[in-house]
């Protein structure tokens, strides 16, 4: 790295981890950030097994059990046996899981889009140039890292 891109890794860091702690501050959910995370999984991988959603999440099992339970007592996943193993579960998201989790990204979507009316023409264009670069960050493979 040059010395004008250094910085790069801890600034980005700084700032998307300052933008997501503002939006959800500003658009709170009965929800940790952990659970929404396991809700964002199942949406787009689909059902997976505990312990499987705890490797993607990156917690250790004792912690995704405690968060599934509180998920599955709200009404927000469900537990299914695996046709694979029917000694196995599978966690899968009910509809009322992905209506908060849809309502929630969509609250926090539209506040955020609040913010980004506050900036100029310059400023908004330079951000829409930017995101295909931060869509790949997000791409890349965990062994491409």
């Amino acid at each position: 790295m040059d010395a004008a891109t250094d910085d790069l890794p801890r600034r980005l860091q700084r700032v998307l981890g300052r933008l997501a702690r503002i939006l959800r501050r500003e658009v709170p959910s009965a929800l940790g950030p952990g659970s929404l995370s396991v809700l964002a999984t199942l949406a787009v991988e689909g059902p997976l097994r505990p312990s499987d959603l705890a490797a993607r999440e990156g917690v250790r099992p004792p912690t995704m059990t405690r968060m599934l339970t509180v998920l599955e007592d709200a009404g927000l996943v469900a537990r299914t046996a695996d046709p694979a193993d029917r000694r196995a579960s599978l966690i899968e998201m009910t509809p009322s899981g992905e209506q908060t989790l849809l309502a929630t990204r969509s609250a926090r979507a539209d506040q955020l889009a609040r913010r980004i009316e506050r900036l100029g023409p310059e400023q908004r264009r330079a951000l829409a140039e930017a995101l295909p670069v931060l869509e790949e960050l997000t791409a890349l493979e965990p062994s491409e890292e």
